[in-house]
Order: structure tokens, then C-alpha cells, then sequence
């Protein structure tokens, strides 16, 4: 359960930021159409035949984006789903038409949604979304505001599971403005939690009526969540020793690497499980939304507390 003190506080932000805004507050959404970009880069490497190295190199310089984190560690994954999605390119690049106009006004259906259900209606929010074109990995991200940019999704446009991955990071966008949210990849372990937890829980609320592995899994087709619903204890209480540790090893470690029990995306589970709790403990998404960012692993810590 969230302590009182850090209830008290997100209140007091609450309350602050809708009397700051409540005279001009407005919702602005932006589109960065980046698809062209890539119908460039794959006439180029389309054209002749070049070696994969040579291919990635130009994907690269074409502003080649791919939802995987910073560092080389990236760029190997990067490369790795660019290798594995070419064949699959020639098929898809004729729809990319309609695929982007879908995905546009799905974004901006889908920031309405989540403005709604996070009652930002006296808050003033501004957020970007960038499509583009991925490699067929369900996978999305959402980075905070930076360099006069506003909090910016950014979304493939061919994502199979497009709803709720646009609920899920559009939800990132609206609450890091709420929040005061200035990390990113490598945040505390616990502030990660807090995050992908409401936001796998708004995606819930936003997109309803679907099993739960359509709002936790990037494949609805895999075991993930059965595995952590048979694992919970044992990630909830290896995880617990982390909460304050941040970086981009141990942020690797329970996103994209192998937890402590020998899943991928152990911060995802134990945050889905403890949003759970204190969304039926009575929290609302507006209230967990205004919680600061300095408060999130308090926050987290608690819920977690016997």
C-alpha cells in the first residue's frame, strides 16, 4: 500500500499543476511521419545487392530506429531484427500507406482515451508520437521530453498489437508529464516498475475486454504471463533488493536480459502484479499518475511490504 506521505505529495502536485493549468490547459498531440525515411533507405539497399554489414550501415545513416536501448548493446539487437525482418519488407512496403494513416489517427484516438481516464482535462499536455517502421517486433517506446521536444512515442507502424501498444506508450507520455518524469532507460529499478505497471494497467482500461496477456506480453502467443504468475513470489522477492538500483546493467538485467529467475522482463511482471494490488487496494489511475517521480519507489517498496 502507498504510504500516506507519498499520497499526500502526489496530491499537492495534483493540485498545483491544475491550478497552474486550468486556464489554458490544452492537448496537443504532434505526428512525425518518419515512414518516408525508410521507404528511402529501402530503395537504396533494394536496388543492388549489399552485404548485411553494409545494409545495417545504411539503415543507420537513413535514421534507422528500432526499439531496443541505448549502446552497443542495441546496436546488436538492432542489427540482429533488421537482419531478421529484410525478407519480410518487400511485402509490407506497399501497405505502408494505409498502415500510416491507421496508425495516425489510432494515436490520436488513443491520446484522447488516455487523457480521459489519466483526468488531465485542467492539465495542460503535449506529447509527440514518431512513426516509422520496425522489424515486426510488436515493440514501442516513449522517451521524456529533451531537447525542446515534447514526451515523444515512438511507434512502428506495422505493430501487430498497434491499440495497446499506443495506450501503453501514450500512457508513458501523459504520465511523465504528470509525474515529472526525467529518466529514462536506466532509471531505478523501482521507478521502472511504477511506470510499466500503470502503464500496462491504463492500457487495460483503455483497450478492455481482452485477456490479460494482451496487455503484458509483446507476443500473446507465449507462456510469459503463466510463467509469472508461477514465479511471482520468487520475482517479487528477488527484485525487492534492487528497487533503488539504477543504470543501464541492471536495467538490461530486468527488461531485456534474464531476471533472477530465468525470465526476460522480470520488471514487468512483478510491476503488473503489484499495480494489480493497489489498483484493488482502491488507488485510482488519476492518483497513481500524479505520484512524483521521487516518490515511485517508496511507492513501489510499500505495495511490495507484507
Amino acid at each position: 500500500m502507498i504510504s500516506k506521505t507519498v499520497l499526500s505529495s502526489a496530491l499537492v502536485v495534483f493540485s498545483s499543476i491544475a491550478a497552474a493549468n486550468a486556464a489554458d490547459a490544452t492537448h496537443v498531440l504532434d505526428i512525425d511521419d518518419r515512414v518516408g525515411k525508410f521507404e528511402t533507405f529501402y530503395a537504396d539497399a533494394a536496388a543492388k545487392p549489399v552485404t548485411p554489414d553494409a545494409r545495417f550501415e545504411l539503415w543507420q545513416k537513413e535514421d534507422g530506429l528500432a526499439a531496443v536501448p541505448p549502446g552497443p548493446d542495441g546496436d546488436a539487437m538492432a542489427r540482429q531484427l533488421l537482419d531478421a525482418a529484410w525478407d519480410r519488407y518487400p511485402a509490407l512496403v506497399p501497405t505502408l500507406p494505409s498502415l500510416t494513416k491507421t496508425a495516425e489517427d489510432a494515436a490520436h484516438a488513443s491520446f484522447d482515451r488516455i487523457n480521459a481516464l489519466l483526468a488531465t482535462k485542467d492539465v495542460a499536455v503535449h506529447s509527440r508520437v514518431i512513426l516509422y517502421v520496425g522489424q515486426f517486433d510488436n515493440n514501442a517506446f516513449t522517451m521524456p521530453a529533451m531537447d525542446g521536444k515534447p514526451a515523444t512515442v515512438l511507434m512502428p507502424v506495422e505493430n501487430a498489437i498497434l491499440k495497446i501498444a499506443l495506450a501503453h506508450e501514450l500512457t508513458h507520455s501523459v504520465h511523465i508529464q504528470l509525474a515529472g518524469v526525467k529518466n529514462s532507460f536506466g532509471a531505478p529499478v523501482g521507478e521502472t516498475m511504477f511506470l510499466e505497471g500503470l502503464a500496462m494497467r491504463t492500457s487495460q482500461a483503455a483497450v478492455p475486454g481482452l485477456p490479460e496477456t494482451a496487455y503484458t506480453q509483446i507476443d500473446p502467443n507465449d507462456h510469459w504471463l503463466a510463467n509469472c504468475y508461477a514465479k511471482k513470489d520468487a520475482v517479487l522477492k528477488g527484485i525487492a533488493a534492487d528497487l533503488d538500483k539504477s543504470g543501464h546493467e541492471i536495467a538490461m538485467k530486468y527488461t531485456f536480459g534474464q531476471g533472477n529467475n530465468g525470465m526476460q522482463r522480470e520488471a514487468y511482471c512483478a510491476a503488473w502484479i503489484v499495480m494489480g494490488k493497489l489498483i484493488a487496494s482502491g488507488k485510482t489511475l488519476p492518483e497513481l499518475a500524479r505520484v512524483p517521480e521521487d516518490k515511485m519507489v517508496d511507492a513501489i517498496r510499500d505495495a511490495m511490504t507484507p
